[in-house]
């Protein structure tokens, strides 16, 4: 595959509600633009970020370490809006 080179980044759950479905869905939403797969990880259980019941399954309260993982260099403004939009709370803080 052209520029296949995993690339990951952390982030955490910052927001009091943690992981629900509202931000779930716009991960997923986010994640859908991407040319390759993108993944959320927590601990050693990894997820389908276009996949909001996967992303559900994280059961991710806050202070949850996350860790976002894309395949493809072409998708690193993918990969920050998802990392930007954790930092942010998901807009709740």
């Amino acid at each position: 595959m052209k520029n296949s080179k995993i690339i990951t980044r952390k982030t955490s759950v910052k927001n009091e509600l943690g992981m629900h479905a509202r931000p779930a869905s716009k991960i997923a939403q986010i994640a859908e633009a991407a040319l390759s797969d993108i993944w959320l990880s927590v601990n050693s259980t990894k997820v389908d970020a276009t996949s909001i019941i996967d992303i559900l399954t994280l059961c991710a309260v806050k202070g949850t370490k996350i860790v976002v993982e894309i395949e493809n260099q072409e998708d690193m403004m993918i990969l920050d809006q998802i990392v930007d939009f954790f930092e942010a709370g998901f807009g709740e803080l």
